[in-house]
């Protein structure tokens, strides 16, 4: 089995993650090297523990479970009000709702249920059913 040592450095920046690809080493003792050689350069000197080394075998997919992009959306309670909750973002300005918790709170959209959202003032707002859910 032939592997790489990947090294990162990684860390959260005004809730973002931030990362930098260092490089790809052929021994974990590389990337060690490579760590000192950088971690007194301007950036790294201020997060010295953001470095991040990770072997990885060469000819396999590390990632294989896909992705979801996930944001947060307004959705009409019974109530009447506003309620924010999870949404996968899918294309066509589309959304699923994700709401698992405060579910029976809300009104006309529910957990699952795909809509189309209209953005007001840098909201998304849940205005069109795409298809609805069956629970």
């Amino acid at each position: 089995m032939k592997t790489v040592f990947i090294l990162h450095h990684s860390y959260e920046l005004e809730g973002q993650e931030e990362t930098k690809l260092i490089g790809v080493y052929s021994t974990e003792k590389q990337a060690q090297l490579a760590i000192s050689r950088l971690k007194d350069k301007n950036g790294f000197k201020y997060l010295p523990d953001a470095f991040v080394i990770s072997e990885n075998e060469i000819d396999k997919d590390n990632w294989t479970e896909g992705f979801a992009t996930l944001t947060s959306i307004q959705v009409k309670g019974k109530d009447d009000s506003w309620k924010k909750v999870l949404a996968e973002c899918l294309p066509n300005n589309t959304f699923q709702i994700l709401e698992l918790y405060d579910n029976d709170s809300l009104s006309e959209f529910k957990h699952l249920d795909i809509v189309e959202c209209e953005e007001r003032d840098g909201d998304l707002f849940a205005i069109k059913h795409i298809s609805k859910t069956n629970i």
